[in-house]
């Protein structure tokens, strides 16, 4: 009743697969454009799991799609027994205005948005809120406390990272130097192995197409193919440790191993038309704000049929009003606001993701944190850091909230949307 009680909110509760919660899907009316109100809304979806008024409320800043079938607990939810928030990024559907205008994709739009959330949730609540997210969704929560700094109690971001323009070269040199040279060897003869097998490849993928119902219209099989490997190798360091390298394929290996290779590194599927379609919104912001990795492609070059294709706005279906131009202003008063102004914020990284080349500099951020996990990738946590680290982060948790940490049992995995794909905790 509490909730039905606030306006523009509507709650339907669901049964809770987490003990001690009670499980609402939630959809809060909010305007396209916070400067415009009165002109076009949509619903924004949200997810409640809910424990005690009492307790801190954990916001999780999607970057993202919501799962409603998935239910799980961010870890500073986890450690604080806290109620928790989660909110779909708008225009990743269905939180996505009708008709779309894309211009109003914007960080500070869905900043705005999380702010309306917060507002039209906190009467619920006595404890105090962070808000948290990883990757993207941790970029969310930065810049949300860069629009609405006083929002929350504080703000845990895991492997956010902060680029510098639409190629941004810093990814480079970090992904050059990891593994050893054998291994760096190896994964360079796999990518031009992949691309001399074009012809085996194509098979596998379109059979793999057929079986899935799957299209590559947007992009085209064969430019698929070629971004698929050229973002090979960033995206084992990003979920896998070095383990990987004694698994490398060779000339020797048969059509199989080598796809089952690709597979698990940068699956095609991952740029066939469903999976980019609802990860569009993503590339746009990446396009216009946010700014994106470059990726080695000079090793390869001769076999690529679309060398120089794998930018953002190759991901961007073309119509009226989608043509996204990018203004590095966005991301310059973040950092300058963040490195002057910023206050209670924690950032977590992992040593070997490649995403840690662009972490966020902290400045003179008071109350703040950097941290990176020893070995650590993707999906690096409080949990995975050294212990001094772990206690400091731990303490900054305690004092934004009042409440103890309470350890768990980092073996006890659990699914995070880190990107484009699920994976799980290391």
């Amino acid at each position: 009743d509490q909730l039905q009680a606030i306006d523009g909110l509507t709650a339907v509760e669901h049964d809770s697969t987490l003990p001690g919660y009670r499980y609402f899907v939630l959809e809060l009316d909010q305007p396209a454009d916070h400067d415009h109100p009165d002109a076009a809304r949509f619903q924004q979806r949200l997810l409640l799991h809910h424990r005690d008024p009492a307790a801190p409320v954990v916001l999780v800043t999607e970057g993202y799609n919501l799962y409603p079938d998935a239910q799980w607990l961010d870890e500073p939810a986890e450690l604080l027994a806290a109620n928790q928030i989660r909110v779909e990024h708008r225009f990743f559907t269905p939180s996505r205005p009708a008709p779309a205008d894309w211009s109003l994709l914007t960080i500070e739009q869905a900043a705005a948005d999380l702010h309306r959330v917060i507002a039209s949730l906190r009467p619920l609540y006595e404890g105090r809120w962070i808000s948290t997210g990883a990757s993207k969704s941790g970029m969310t929560a930065i810049y949300h406390r860069r629009f609405y700094p006083a929002d929350v109690d504080g703000t845990v971001a895991y492997v956010a990272p902060h680029s510098a323009g639409v190629s941004d070269p810093r990814y480079l040199d970090f992904v050059a130097e990891r593994g050893d040279p054998a291994c760096r060897q190896a994964l360079q003869r796999f990518q031009r192995d992949v691309l001399l097998r074009r012809p085996a490849m194509l098979d596998l993928m379109e059979a793999e197409a057929a079986e899935l119902g799957v299209t590559y219209d947007l992009l085209g099989i064969d430019r698929a193919l070629d971004i698929a490997v050229i973002e090979s190798v960033f995206s084992l360091w990003q979920y896998k440790d070095s383990s990987f390298c004694a698994r490398v394929p060779t000339a020797a290996s048969d059509d199989a191993a080598v796809w089952a290779f690709l597979d698990e590194a940068n699956a095609p599927r991952l740029w066939s038309d469903p999976y980019l379609f609802a990860m569009e919104p993503y590339y746009w912001q990446a396009a216009a704000e946010l700014g994106y990795p470059s990726f080695a492609e000079e090793h390869i070059a001769d076999l690529l049929l679309y060398p120089g294709a794998n930018v953002p706005t190759s991901f961007v279906e073309a119509g009226p009003g989608k043509t996204p131009l990018f203004d590095p202003r966005a991301m310059q008063d973040i950092s300058a606001w963040l490195t002057t102004e910023g206050e209670r914020l924690l950032f977590i990284y992992g040593e070997n993701d490649p995403y840690t080349a662009a972490a966020f500099d902290i400045g003179a951020a008071r109350d703040s944190h950097r941290f990176i996990a020893p070995g650590g990738t993707h999906g690096a946590v409080i949990l995975s850091l050294a212990p001094a680290d772990q206690a400091l982060a731990l303490g900054a948790l305690e004092s934004w909230t009042g409440v103890a940490p309470t350890h768990r049992d980092p073996s006890a995995l659990r699914p995070l949307l880190r990107g484009r794909r699920w994976m799980t905790r290391d």
